[in-house]
């Protein structure tokens, strides 16, 4: 066979190129956005002439999904800008880019940073944080504040000048500019404005031609000019000679079409916007006809998901081992280090896994090692030994999990739709009804203790901002720790879930498939509202119960032969205490009527 027929990609190299040409998460190559991988961050970032702003993003984030469209719209609208800053971001939910998020301490999503020109690779650069506005001229005028802030500090000389012009007269105009300057155009306006700004940098490439601007509180210019109207215009000849302009210019546009119209009789140029080239996108890697098996398998990929939409709110342990492995690998291992008040938050998350999650024995054993690997540490960890421990015990097949790494009741219509947030909700409901159906006899069970680790989770490793603040405001407003049993923990993570529900109903977020509503339906559970349509607390309770007990998680997709080994000896903790099995035949009758 021909060597160069012969020849093949690996699987690794496929994926590399499949997201430089597909794109990645949130933004596809139809976008201007730069897309940013493990694969090229490093070689687009550092030693390079032009400056980077630049976005750290979860793919599943609600905020993020909603922040997305404006940076587009930035990068758009800012694409003459590209040799001098390029807008580009990066997908921290995907596995591959972690160590990238982790190196660079990305806490919450979306985090803007900006990297001057000729950015160098050391530990220590982590970049500028950028403000993000509240919409795509929010962006670009905290860009340009930071811009102008580099230039006033020394540094950001490879822009064109963006201080404000002070001089009291048109003299100095020409002072600094560069040899063979034939017009100077010069922007004033009010102080709250970044019009003249944005005009700068729109024109940089103009040749012949440099745009300054300056405010209204340089009063000795402004009264030497005689001008009264804001923002005005003034274009400067290198002979001195003054033309006005006053009327009509109140945007950005329309300050560079007079300036255009101005130009064109001297025969200079503003050259137009050049439109995207197209990129072709297709899923061109190893493409093949689809055949009989490939075809069977997405009928039976689309049967089963019709039938998981008629099941009565199912919890499927796929999608609870999906959570975890998530959480643990995904957002408490991008953190660079972890000591302090976040070890104390992670250790009592690793508390509650290791007694109310539903592993099987080798699952068990695995947590306790983790728990005692972090609690035993020095007082701090690193996310990516955290992460590595787990990978390697994944590799070695050690049995962890019983499932594969993907959503089954959980999977949105889109990747980008459900997935880990309704995950998380589902790990943590389980939790808290796990936690009643242990300490039933248990006087000395601790209401809080699931919840409390909860909150710890979510303020110092969940990954959307947004929602970590709204999560937090309600453990105030709807006052967490007022909560004095197992059952009205229950109770009150329903309650915070629907909260967030009803936030969220209607969200551009919001996957069309699965509107959020207030649960559960009537459908579901015919006798959890009253006749007047308020909740019946009592009835709540005991579906919830139901729903979330561990004798009523399903096990499609999982091999149940990894959790039979639950039914083995009680696992001895370190710590002290019994971590009792998911035998449900040893549960509590009164966990088993609920």
């Amino acid at each position: 066979m021909n060597k160069i027929n012969s020849a093949s990609l690996s699987a690794s190299d496929q994926k590399k190129y499949k997201n430089l040409i597909e794109g990645q998460g949130l933004y596809s190559r139809d976008d201007d956005v730069e897309i940013l991988t493990v694969d090229n961050f490093k070689s687009e970032l550092y030693n390079q002439k032009h400056a980077w702003l630049i976005e750290f993003y979860n793919s599943w984030c609600g905020f993020c999904q909603r922040f997305a469209p404006s940076w587009k719209a930035l990068a758009s609208d800012l694409r003459s800008w590209q040799d001098l800053v390029k807008i580009g971001a990066i997908d921290c939910t995907n596995e591959d880019n972690a160590p990238v998020c982790r190196d660079f301490e990305i806490m919450t999503y979306p985090t803007l940073r900006y990297f001057h020109e000729n950015y160098q690779d050391n530990p220590k650069n982590q970049g500028e944080p950028i403000q993000k506005g509240e919409d795509m001229n929010g962006h670009r005028e905290s860009l340009l504040g930071h811009i102008i802030q580099e230039q006033q500090q020394g540094r950001g000389q490879i822009y064109p000048n963006l201080i404000p012009y002070t001089g009291s007269n048109l003299d100095h105009l020409f002072a600094d500019v560069p040899k063979g300057t034939k017009y100077v155009v010069l922007i004033i306006e009010r102080e709250n404005e970044s019009t003249g700004a944005e005009v700068t940098m729109d024109l940089h490439t103009v040749a012949n031609v440099v745009v300054r601007y300056s405010y209204p509180n340089n009063t000795a210019l402004v009264n030497k000019m005689k001008i009264s109207v804001f923002p005005s215009m003034l274009v400067i000849d290198d002979n001195k000679s003054v033309k006005k302009f006053a009327d009509g210019l109140k945007t950005r546009e329309s300050m560079k079409m007079a300036i255009k119209n101005f130009l064109q009789p001297k025969h200079i140029e503003i050259p137009e916007q050049e439109a995207k080239t197209e990129i072709y996108t297709g899923k061109w890697l190893d493409a093949q006809v689809p055949d009989i098996d490939s075809l069977f398998e997405a009928r039976q990929k689309k049967l089963l998901q019709d039938k998981i939409k008629r099941m009565t709110d199912p919890v499927f342990q796929m999608d609870l081992e999906t959570a975890l492995r998530w959480s643990l690998k995904r957002e408490v291992a991008k953190m660079k280090l972890i000591s302090g008040e976040k070890l104390d938050a992670l250790l009592a998350y690793l508390n509650i896994l290791v007694k109310y999650f539903p592993f099987g024995l080798s699952g068990h054993r695995f947590m306790i090692q983790l728990r005692d690997r972090v609690a035993n540490g020095g007082g701090s960890i690193e996310g990516k030994e955290i992460f590595e421990i787990i990978k390697s015990a994944e590799q070695k097949d050690e049995k962890l999990f019983s499932s594969p790494e993907q959503w089954l009741a959980c999977e949105g219509s889109t990747p980008e739709h459900r997935g880990y947030p309704c995950g998380l909700w589902k790990m943590f409901h389980y939790l808290t009804v796990s936690s009643t159906e242990r300490n039933a006899d248990n006087k000395d069970a601790n209401p809080l203790e699931v919840l409390r680790a909860m909150e710890g989770y979510i303020r110092y490793f969940f990954g959307c901002a947004d929602c970590a603040q709204h999560f937090l405001e309600m453990v105030e407003k709807k006052d967490m720790k007022s909560v004095t049993s197992l059952d009205s923990s229950v109770l009150w993570l329903w309650m915070a879930h629907n909260a967030a529900n009803k936030r969220l109903a209607g969200d551009q977020t919001e996957d069309p498939e699965f509107p959020k509503i207030q649960f559960p339906s009537t459908n579901n559970c015919p006798f959890c509202k009253n006749a007047d349509n308020t909740w019946n607390f009592n009835e709540v309770l005991k579906y919830m119960k139901q729903v979330y007990s561990s004798i009523n998680v399903r096990y499609i997709g999982s091999d149940t032969r990894v959790l039979h080994s639950a039914l083995e000896a009680p696992i001895p903790s370190k710590n002290g205490g019994i971590l009792h099995s998911l035998d449900t035949t040893r549960l509590p009758e009164k966990a088993l009527r609920a």
